[in-house]
């Protein structure tokens, strides 16, 4: 049967598709059958493609200055990487919104501003001199060559032309600085009664009608919400260094090989006398400070003990009381003229006047402490920690891509994984999207746990980093679909809610009651006695009054003024479903001759920074709206 197919496949229609075969190949390459067709881009911008790359390191900053801000705050595991990795695709989206503007306009870089931009980056720089090997060498670990950095670098300065250009345009006059002022700092004279809701919400009784009806129409607040529980793997690097052993030879091993970076660094042990002089001092000041130095240094010349003078003549107050001893430093601890004079002299030997960014001293070198190489016995701990670190990052490793390959080739189900690396399946508790106990807590957990791949699909998750060095597997194990929750079950909490609503609604009424008294001639004070209101005054408060509640003063500050200057009675409710009655008597603006220098430049600069950062914004959203933004998988 076989050989009859590749009889007939030889014939005369075999040989056509051959040759038209062969003719495609020709025409179109082999890389046309080849290549993945599908899209390549993060994002295209008007037809200007934003490489998956250039998002990684756009996300990968992003979270580097995330670290730094939070530093030992910082938990891997509670970062949203979608939400961050869609925060740096914008943003690139509108870096290239900005560049194409740019150039659309006519910007260009020149070759001598770019040059001088880069050479101004301290990266770059030696002894604050740009150097050629240095910008070679950081640009090479980086993984970049210059031509690629030169080339990013005169697209974000081509860029910045045309930010710079829009927000050097935004200003601030004067008398919108005053007028800000004026309202900032106002002054509002008020009284005020509060109408409790709590007395009206232990009377008030909702019936089943009222409670079934907020049910029904409130329904998809009473939903619970969908939920499943996991199966996972854990993969941890704690507890395998309870299973490594460092033998002695592989010890002498890592010894050997570490001496030269175990040697310290040569330290010297220093006392000084200070004459405190200031970098920009005249003539006449200096002359001054450098004859009481000069008598002092004749002093030491003569014998005289340089303790007993350092703490009768130095101004340094740190070490004026020991004798002037500076204790021991290694290289780079002290300004650079001190250091060289310190390095240069033996141990009992004084310097002349050494003069500094501090004034002038006069140093004696006291002790030197060689730089000498530890002994095995005294680092052995700190290089069995060492080497037990390694072995425990290349375990991990070897076990994560174990645990890798095995979840992905038995989809589903992780028991060829947990047998093979003698890891035990867990179960979580019931998750929801919104999180859960144990490891619902993680983000990347509720994520993976309702993507379609693992949700609808039944697959095992990929392996999720939710600290360093520990990863989780997870499958679905058990699904329970959003569905309502029976009245009987949130019968309490609503009538919680109808009560407060009805307590609201009565201290409401009860409030317009007493404006409506106001209104009649009535004194505020006078309608509080009886029914147990409180009264409260406010003299002459600002926005940042304390002694008032901050909801009161916030919705008493957004009244407005009456026109002929007359005392405005009105109410409102408060968030907690008290009612509030306000007779609003003065209202006088700061007058600004009061302002400080001080504040007015800060008040110049907050107001031109908004501005700018509003013109930016309105930039940004324009060119948007004017782009054609192409994200796989999103329409934009």
């Amino acid at each position: 049967m076989l050989q009859a197919i590749r009889d007939r496949a030889m014939g005369v229609l075999g040989w056509i598709v051959i040759g038209l075969i062969i003719i495609t190949f020709a025409l179109f390459g082999l890389g046309s059958y080849l290549q993945d067709q599908s899209r390549v881009y993060a994002a295209k911008v008007n037809d200007v493609e934003i490489s998956p790359r250039e998002l990684q390191v756009a996300y990968q900053n992003q979270r580097d200055r995330m670290q730094q801000m939070l530093g030992d705050a910082y938990n891997p595991a509670l970062i949203d990487e979608k939400q961050l990795k869609q925060q740096a695709l914008q943003s690139l989206i509108n870096r290239q919104l900005i560049l194409q503007a740019a150039q659309n306009d006519g910007m260009a870089i020149s070759d001598q501003l770019l040059a001088s931009r880069i050479h101004s980056i301290q990266a770059f720089q030696e002894d604050g001199q740009f150097k050629e090997d240095v910008y070679q060498r950081v640009l090479a670990q980086q993984g970049m060559i210059p031509l690629a950095f030169e080339y990013e670098t005169r697209q974000q300065l081509t860029g910045e032309q045309l930010v710079n250009g829009l927000s050097n345009t935004a200003f601030v006059t004067g008398s919108e600085v005053d007028r800000a002022y004026s309202l900032q700092e106002q002054k509002r004279t008020f009284d005020y009664i509060v109408v409790s809701a709590s007395p009206f919400e232990a009377t008030a009784n909702p019936d089943d009608a009222s409670i079934q009806a907020y049910y029904e129409e409130h329904s998809e607040a009473f939903m619970t919400p969908e939920r499943v529980r996991l199966a996972y793997l854990r993969l941890s690097a704690d507890g395998l260094s309870e299973s490594i052993e460092v033998d002695e030879q592989t010890l002498v091993d890592y010894y050997e090989e570490k001496k030269s970076s175990l040697k310290g660094q040569e330290q010297r042990r220093a006392s000084h006398i200070l004459f405190q002089l200031s970098a920009d001092a005249d003539e006449t000041a200096e002359k001054t400070v450098v004859e009481k130095a000069e008598k002092v240094l004749q002093q030491i010349r003569d014998g005289g003990d340089f303790a007993a003078l350092a703490t009768e003549n130095s101004d340094d107050p740190g070490s004026a009381a020991s004798g002037g001893d500076l204790g021991f430093f290694a290289k780079g601890a002290m300004v650079p003229e001190f250091e060289k004079v310190a390095f240069e002299l033996q141990p009992g030997e004084d310097s002349g006047l050494v003069r500094s960014q501090f004034g002038y001293h006069i140093i004696r070198l006291t002790e030197i402490k060689s730089a000498d190489i530890p002994a095995l016995e005294d680092v052995r701990e700190e290089l069995i920690v060492e080497l037990k670190q390694t072995e425990i990052d290349d375990l991990y490793y070897e076990q994560l891509e174990q645990l890798t390959d095995n979840t992905y080739e038995s989809p589903d189900s992780l028991d060829a994984a947990a047998d093979a690396l003698g890891l035990e399946i867990q179960t979580s508790d019931w998750i929801t999207p919104a999180g859960g106990e144990g490891i619902g807590q993680y983000p990347k957990v509720l994520s993976a746990a309702f993507s379609e791949d693992v949700l609808e699909s039944g697959n095992n998750s990929e392996p999720l980093e939710v600290a360093p060095d520990d990863a989780l597997v997870i499958r679905v194990v058990e699904r329970e679909a959003a569905h309502p929750t029976p009245l009987a079950d949130v019968r309490d909490r609503i009538v919680e809610v109808l009560k407060k609503e009805a307590a609201a609604k009565a201290a409401q009424g009860k409030g317009e009651m007493l404006l409506a008294k106001l209104a009649e001639g009535a004194v505020a004070k006078d309608l509080v006695g009886e029914d147990g209101l409180a009264f409260h005054e406010a003299d002459g408060v600002t926005r940042a009054v304390d002694g008032h509640p901050r909801e009161i003063i916030n919705k008493v500050f957004r009244l407005a003024r009456s026109a002929d200057g007359a005392a405005l009675n009105t109410g409102f409710a408060l968030s907690n479903g008290d009612y509030v009655v306000v007779n609003l008597t003065a209202v006088e603006d700061a007058d600004p001759a009061g302002m400080t220098e001080a504040q007015r430049t800060q008040m110049l600069s907050g107001f031109e920074n908004m501005r700018k950062s509003l013109a930016l914004a309105v930039l940004v959203d324009d060119l948007r709206k004017r782009a054609t933004i192409e994200i796989p998988e999103v329409s934009e």
